[in-house]
């Protein structure tokens, strides 16, 4: 009996609310439930493109990205060349003048879920120096004669000189530790190949255009992730970037704005009391960071004629702004190379030289410097050149290449490697790199006259010249914070730095 009542009443209600609705009475709307629109991942964007993913192949500062955030190495290096933190590694010390000892930190893995051992870190160095990247870091390991791992967390790396540089080469990427159970020992791994290593973050996707980044679970350092996820943004032009900073799909940008968009967003934050862009963007400065180059390369039979390297120098002349390939602002500066007022340059052939001159259109403003080379070299009238565009890789195929670049770490000898790579007085060079190498604290005199040399050799030789040294610029958003002193050795960019307010 109770059951039919309540069905009757149940009956009876419908009726009544179609009944009301018939006489057009209005009922009380339902109230729509709010739908919660996720959050895009944090994104940093840049017009930088990622061309390689095995650390031992790394040779330009994009890619370098991956090496410092998703892989470790058993030491680091700070914004100081006399900073000397520690990676992977617990201890390291000189057990003798040529035995230097590391000890790895407790619980290492890689993100494959594998143990990271003393044997993978022996695989590593080894494999690097095997390679032999050209304009990799691996040159920097070159005072490594044996490796030995007496244990699994102990590294005994047994040294052909004394060099005194030998932490600072084991913080760069080419000394950044993989998986001996899936790296090839011969070649370097492709960038579709699955990345595995035991930095802060992870690899979850990547593509030409973006790399998207999670939190490593299991590392084990000094340098844990700030952010959950993290992708990193590839743009094709500074305007694509400007357009992403008014949209707000960005939340940092990291180099990709030309000079004039850098002019506007200065003038900005200039002229609002808040002291940020009309976008809200904050404005951090990184004084010097920036520092382009114009490289001969070894490969080019063109770089064997001294006459020609010197009219190309003197034909810049006017327009450089460097004067070492040492950056202003290190201790070690020496004022090399001649600037200023324009050096008729000495044609000494009948016919013009056709030179290939190669840059790299991702880089800010690089077609138009490379063009105001081009026009200076051309005015000589003794020489042609054709622009190319290229990659950090295949610029090698050109005779001269602009090159936009960061040392591995914030030494005057890593500013030097490209020059000490392949000098023109090789013996005088190598003598003098060995000295510096050796002395340092111990004998500040001789290493001040050691690095003094280098740079004047440098300035001789003529086979890298340094073109501009700059401000660089990081833009934040109102809920993004970073600190300078996260950037990664050589004032990479460390991922690890940034949190959300």
């Amino acid at each position: 009996m109770h059951e039919r009542r309540r069905r009757w009443g149940v009956v009876v209600g419908l009726m009544a609310a179609l009944l009301l609705q018939a006489c057009g009475v209005e009922q009380t709307p339902k109230v729509p439930v709010p739908v919660q629109t996720p959050r895009r991942p944090f994104t940093v964007g840049t017009t930088d493109r990622i061309t390689a993913t095995d650390p031992a192949a790394i040779t330009d500062q994009a890619s370098a990205i991956i090496a410092y955030n998703v892989f470790q190495r058993l030491t680091s290096s700070g914004a100081n060349a006399d900073d000397k933190p520690l990676d992977a590694a617990k201890d390291c010390l000189f057990d003798a003048q040529q035995v230097f000892t590391c000890v790895l930190n407790d619980g290492l893995t890689f993100s494959n879920g594998h143990a990271l051992t003393s044997s993978d870190v022996k695989f590593s160095l080894e494999r690097a120096i095997r390679l032999a990247v050209p304009n990799s870091s691996a040159t920097q390991l070159s005072s490594i004669r044996k490796i030995e791992t007496p244990d699994e967390r102990t590294i005994r790396i047994f040294l052909n000189r004394v060099d005194n540089q030998i932490w600072f080469a084991l913080a760069s990427p080419a000394a950044s530790i993989v998986d001996e159970e899936i790296y090839d020992p011969d070649q370097s791994r492709a960038v579709t190949d699955p990345v595995y290593g035991s930095g802060p973050f992870m690899i979850n996707f990547f593509s030409d255009e973006e790399l998207q980044l999670g939190r490593n679970p299991s590392y084990r350092g000094p340098t844990g992730a700030g952010v959950g996820g993290l992708t990193l943004k590839s743009y094709d032009s500074s305007s694509a970037v400007e357009t992403a900073m008014a949209e707000h799909k960005v939340d940092v940008v990291w180099r990709g704005l030309s000079e004039a968009a850098q002019l506007r967003y200065a003038n900005q934050v200039a002229s609002r009391p808040e002291q940020n862009t009309d976008d809200g963007f904050g404005r951090l400065v990184l004084p010097g960071a920036r520092v382009q180059e114009l490289w001969w390369q070894p490969p080019s039979p063109n770089r064997a004629n001294g006459d020609l390297r010197r009219a190309v120098s003197s034909a810049l002349q006017e327009d450089r702004v460097s004067t070492s390939l040492v950056p202003l602002g290190l201790g070690a500066h020496v004022e090399a190379f001649d600037v200023g007022p324009a050096k008729d340059p000495k044609i000494t052939w009948k016919q013009r030289i056709g030179l290939t001159l190669a840059y790299d259109p991702t880089v800010p403003d690089a077609a138009d410097l490379a063009n105001q080379i081009r026009g200076r070299l051309e005015d000589t009238g003794g020489l042609s050149v054709r622009l190319v565009k290229a990659t950090p890789a295949t610029s090698a195929e050109s005779d001269l290449a602009l090159v936009d670049r960061k040392a591995w770490s914030t030494t005057p000898l890593a500013w030097l490697q490209p020059y000490l790579d392949d000098p023109v007085q090789r013996s005088k060079v190598r003598q003098a790199e060995n000295t510096y190498r050796a002395t340092g604290v111990a004998d500040a005199a001789a290493a001040t006259a050691a690095i003094t040399d280098l740079q004047e050799r440098a300035a001789t030789d003529l086979v890298i010249l340094p073109i501009t040294q700059s401000d660089e610029y990081v833009y934040l958003d109102a809920e993004t914070r970073w600190s300078t002193s996260a950037l990664a050795p050589g004032g990479h960019l460390a991922l690890w730095g940034f949190t959300e307010e």
